[in-house]
């Protein structure tokens, strides 16, 4: 049978066996403040929820319908005629000057600046982002943007955890889980969706599962949610039939619409980064202000013949999800939706992509239901039905963010029949889009930049392995009155890599090295071990995690561990260096790409 390099770390257990004294091991006693913290981002993040959405009813009765007034409603039905191109070009215009002269950061949706803020900034955000993104958006949305709330809440939320984090001095990693919290709020808040929240926050900002920042980040969306609940009660925001699948053979229909899906997604990516470029590169002064206008202008011309692209569009989805469109507006709507959004968007305004993606799938998934369900009537159950699938699979697809996807549709469906067919959908479509495209409308931007976004995530090697798994049982110990001379005689220092050096009783007293032996006088070798040895050495004992013991050496900068019995018994065990760290990963390359070896057990 082949081996492996190193024993079988999945079989191994990650921690030690309890003891006294466990409390704070599992989860740092820190958390507790973090997560008072983040209750009160949650907060904060359901109220700014609550003030953009009203602040977008507002510009959307005054622009289109003349009025001061907060009521929902929605630009679709307004009476404007050709009037109506001015508005979104007006609201390009006034978002351009904000992007030049204020805040650069506010052009696009959102969730980019939110993730460069994470990984590139240390999880800061400035005061400007907190106060001027939902300005922004409120009027690009409100004049006529094709834009959902949600990417810009959700930057909102976490330009407020961040600026939170900075005040009371956390570290960059807390500042980051306040970051997501708001992040998650904002999600949560807007569609009364926690889960969703909490997955938006892990899949796209924390790039980790870990109890430390999930359960702060969860916490937020519950405040959050609640807040949306007090202003607008349990009803849900798109209400669905109680779907219900034919039998098992319909998933097939679903597993060939993530096919179709997916190529929508990708069709998406690559368009919107090639008009993002056209609109780079205008030849004109002041780009960042004129470019808004233009593309405010033409989604106006596309508004003229579908008003349906207007604003969030809230009201489509709903009409998508209840089998009130002809199969003609269907495929007419999402593909106005898709070129509106992608135009808007590439050409510098600011708005969220998670609503208008969801009407450029439905569209195209209720129109694929009705058509199978005419050649294939005994298999269909609704159209609407593929609408709610395809709408989340356009999104997971373009997001990189399947889980988040899955779960938010069918916190919206309230369908336990939904979820099978989501999740064959959503990864169909997700996997298509992974293998024709390496970028994702979140990531693409920071791409561009030169940065490096990588939104796939796993458990580190580090942390699936024991100290003990990776040490070397073959050392040799140094008495401590040991002399120099007496070393030498019986090693060449070329020949030493690290020695531990132990006392009468066999415990550590320090360690030697090779330059150790040749930095003294080579006159006098009457030096002991004891007088040489030295503690640049991290102490570690069987069960430790390689992970812990490495966080140790790089907060030490030292390359040696010694492995000893236990904290009462300090004889050594057992010896590391820096590469044999370094092995680790060795391990793991060679585990995903050696093919099966021949002798290997079926």
């Amino acid at each position: 049978m082949a081996t492996s390099p190193l024993p079988n770390l999945e079989a191994s257990p990650q921690t030690r066996l309890p003891s006294k004294g466990n409390f704070g091991i599992a989860l740092e006693p820190e958390v507790l403040r973090i997560s008072g913290y983040a209750l009160v981002i949650g907060l904060i993040g359901g109220l700014v929820a609550e003030g953009l959405l009203e602040l977008i009813y507002f510009f959307t009765n005054l622009c289109f319908y003349g009025k001061f007034s907060f009521a929902i409603t929605s630009p679709a039905h307004n009476h404007l005629g050709l009037w109506v191109i001015l508005f979104p070009t007006a609201g390009g215009l006034l978002v351009g000057a904000m992007v030049n002269y204020w805040e650069p950061t506010l052009k696009g949706h959102g969730i980019p600046e939110a993730m460069e803020a994470v990984l590139f900034s240390h999880s800061r955000m400035r005061i400007r982002v907190a106060i001027l993104k939902p300005i922004a958006s409120a009027l690009a949305i409100g004049t006529g943007g094709p834009f959902g709330a949600e990417g810009p809440i959700i930057q909102t939320g976490a330009a407020f955890g961040s600026l939170f984090g900075q005040a009371v001095g956390l570290t960059p990693y807390y500042r980051r889980v306040l970051l997501a919290a708001g992040a998650a709020a904002g999600m949560a808040a807007t569609f009364t969706a926690p889960l969703a929240g909490i997955l938006v926050a892990i899949e796209l900002l924390l790039f980790e599962f870990r109890a430390r920042s999930f359960i702060p980040v969860s916490l937020a969306a519950a405040v959050a949610t609640g807040v949306r609940i007090h202003f607008v009660g349990w009803a849900p925001l798109f209400p669905t039939a109680p779907y219900k699948m034919t039998g098992m053979t319909e998933l097939w229909l679903f597993a060939g619409m993530g096919v179709l899906m997916g190529i929508v997604g990708v069709a998406m990516i690559r368009v919107l980064f090639r008009i993002e470029d056209f609109f780079d590169h205008l030849p004109i002064k002041r780009a960042l202000i004129w470019s808004p206008a233009i593309g405010g202008a033409i989604l106006g011309v596309i508004g003229y013949f579908y008003p349906e692209v207007f604003g969030t569009g809230y009201d489509t989805i709903r009409d998508m999800l209840t089998n009130r469109l002809s199969i003609t507006h269907l495929v007419g709507i999402s593909i106005a939706k898709f070129w509106a959004l992608v135009i808007s968007l590439g050409s510098g305004t600011t708005g969220g992509v998670f609503a208008p993606s969801l009407i450029v799938g439905g569209g195209i998934g209720a129109a694929y239901g009705v058509a199978c369900q005419h050649l294939l009537p005994h298999l269909v159950s609704n159209p609407a039905f593929y609408a709610l699938v395809a709408m989340a699979a356009v999104f997971a697809a373009i997001a990189r963010a399947p889980f988040t996807s899955i779960v938010f549709l069918f916190e919206l469906s309230h369908n336990p029949n939904s979820l099978l067919p989501l999740i064959v959908c959503v990864m169909v479509a997700d996997g298509f889009v992974r293998l024709f495209s390496r970028e994702s409308i979140m990531t693409g931007k920071l791409i561009k930049r030169g940065l490096i976004v990588l939104q796939d995530y796993s458990v580190p090697v580090l942390m699936r392995a024991r100290i003990d798994e990776v040490m070397r049982k073959q050392f040799s110990v140094i008495p401590a009155n040991m002399e120099l001379r007496a070393v030498l005689h019986e090693f060449a220092p070329e020949t030493v890599e690290l020695q531990p050096v132990v006392k009468k009783d066999g415990t550590l007293l320090g360690i030697i090295e090779p330059h150790d032996l040749l930095k003294t006088d080579t006159k006098d070798h009457h030096f002991t071990m004891g007088e040489l040895a030295h503690q640049d050495y991290v102490l570690a004992y069987p069960g430790d995690l390689v992970d812990r013991v490495n966080r140790e050496m790089l907060l030490k900068n030292v390359e040696n561990v010694v492995v000893v019995e236990s904290r009462s018994n300090l004889k050594p065990l057992g010896i590391v260096r820096a590469n044999d760290i370094l092995q680790l990963r060795r391990w793991l390359v060679e585990e995903e790409t050696r093919g099966r070896q021949k002798g290997d057990p079926d």
